[in-house]
Formats: C-alpha cells, structure tokens, sequence
C-alpha cells in the first residue's frame, strides 16, 4: 500500500478470519453520506468515500444543470461532521445519524440557475435523493430523465489509444490498489495523457469528482477530453459526459442500450470493453 493511501480517510482497517484460523487485518473502503447544501437548503445526501468532497459537490451540481460553470458558485466550503465511538459493550445500531454528518455548504452566484421552493415558508425539502450506486434515483418523474444536453464535436483517436487508457487509470488507483473495491474516473487529453484521476465506491460519484475538479477550475466545458471509467458505462455516466460538453468515454465494462443510443446521437464516442488488443467502438 502507497504511503498516501495508508492515511487516507477513505480507509479503514476491519479484523477478518482467513480459512476460519486467525484474526487478521484488512484495509476496506469507507462509506460515509454527505450532505450537499444549496443556498442554506438541503439538496442532496449521497454515500461516498470520504476525499474531494468539495469537487463531488460542483460536479454533482453541474450534471444536474444546477449551474453552468464554477462562475455559478459563489462560496463552497466542506464541513466535517464529528465522529462518535460506539458505546463500550452495546452493538452499534446502522442509522444515519450514527455517521459523522459531513457535508459541503454551496452558494450560488447571482444569476446562477437553482430548486425553487415549493413556497416561500415552505419547510426546505430535498429535492435529490442518492446512493452510492444510484443512477436515476434522484429524480422524481420520468421527465427529468429527459435532460437538454449540450452538442459535442467529435473527434478521432487511434483505437489503440482507447484500449490503453485503462492500464494508465489503473496505474493511478491507489485506493483500488489497497482495497480492490472502489471505482475509479479519470480525464485524459486526446494524446492519452492522464489530467485527473479520482476514486470512490460509487461509480457515479467518481465521475462527479473528477469533472468538479474541472469545474472549480473554470475550465468546462472539456471538449477536447476523454472520460475514462472503471466499470460499465450506464446512461447516466454518458449524460454527465455529455453535460460537460465530453466528445469521448471509454469503460471497462459493457455499455447499455441507452448509454448507446444517447451517445451514437450526440456524436460522442464511446468505447465500451476497453482493454489491451479489445473494445467495442459504438456507432450510429
């Protein structure tokens, strides 16, 4: 295990039994709900790994069209919850408020895009609700599923260059590496040099992570990127893309029906099954 990953907060040790003989340590990931706060109002808890909390938060807030760019945010700013021991000889119940309460205060600029009230002494209701490996979960009918999305111009790359990017994502998973169960996202430039890779245990909320780097740094929208992802790439993956303006994504797993579709008609590339001498190229 690399020295930055053995004190990660996105890490812990837990005793386990191998072949039922002896109580040793293992390294898993941690899991934790964050809140997102939008204007003083609960938006969002989501489960995530601990780590770029503030990048889950702009990314998140940009899929879901909440603001346009890091311009639309005027203050972001991650609070950490305080953590409690459970007591000495009890069980400790599973309950949300058992967690640490962490979450990430947003304020939108003047003029940036916000959930308006239900009205005005309305009590503050969420309007998101989210997992670790939620997907559509956040929405409360079927039209929000039909998300106005920004045209890409697509661009070409070897095939060969897609096949490589995993390894080179891979070579940056350090929490993977320790633990084999979290998810990973990373940016490439079009020559296949790695900008930005970040990790957690949801698919979903790497993804949020690495475009919210981007977009604290003012520079989405990233049209002339590549997205490079872990696991399969669902539809939602794709729309997130697509909200940054990507021309091009490439995963490890499969792709689906949807993802396909929303892609092949947005002119994006999309490369599923990437791996050394293997992919599958979507086309229209």
């Amino acid at each position: 295990m690399s020295p930055a990953a053995a004190n990660s907060p996105a890490l812990r040790s837990v005793a386990v039994q191998r072949r039922g003989v002896a109580l040793e340590q293992d390294v898993v990931v941690v899991e934790e709900p964050l809140e997102i706060r939008l204007d003083g109002r609960p938006l969002v808890v989501t489960m995530r790994t601990p780590g770029d909390d503030e990048e889950l938060a702009a990314g998140f807030l940009h899929a879901e069209g909440l603001i346009s760019g890091g311009a639309g945010i005027a203050s972001l700013s991650a609070v950490a919850g305080e953590r409690e021991a459970p007591p000495a000889g009890k069980q400790a119940r599973i309950r949300i408020t058992a967690f640490a309460g962490d979450r990430v205060e947003v304020a939108l600029a003047p003029g940036a895009a916000g959930p308006a009230p239900a009205s005005p002494t309305a009590a503050p209701e969420r309007e998101f609700r989210a997992t670790a490996a939620c997907g559509v979960c956040g929405k409360e009918s079927l039209d929000d599923l039909d998300q106005e999305l920004p045209p890409v111009t697509p661009v070409q790359c070897r095939p060969a260059l897609f096949e490589e990017l995993p390894d080179r994502l891979r070579a940056a998973q350090t929490l993977f590496e320790a633990t084999g169960g979290i998810h990973a996202a990373g940016i490439f430039t079009l020559d296949g040099e790695l900008l930005c890779a970040r990790e957690d245990i949801g698919r979903h909320n790497a993804v949020d992570k690495v475009i919210g780097h981007f977009v604290l740094r003012g520079e989405v929208p990233l049209r002339d990127r590549i997205l490079v992802v872990s696991g399969r790439a669902g539809f939602e993956l794709v729309q997130k893309a697509l909200m940054a303006s990507i021309p091009a994504m490439v995963a490890v797993g499969a792709a689906s029906s949807v993802a396909v579709d929303m892609a092949t008609a947005a002119g994006m590339t999309l490369y599923s099954f990437a791996g050394r001498g293997r992919g599958n190229l979507h086309v229209a």
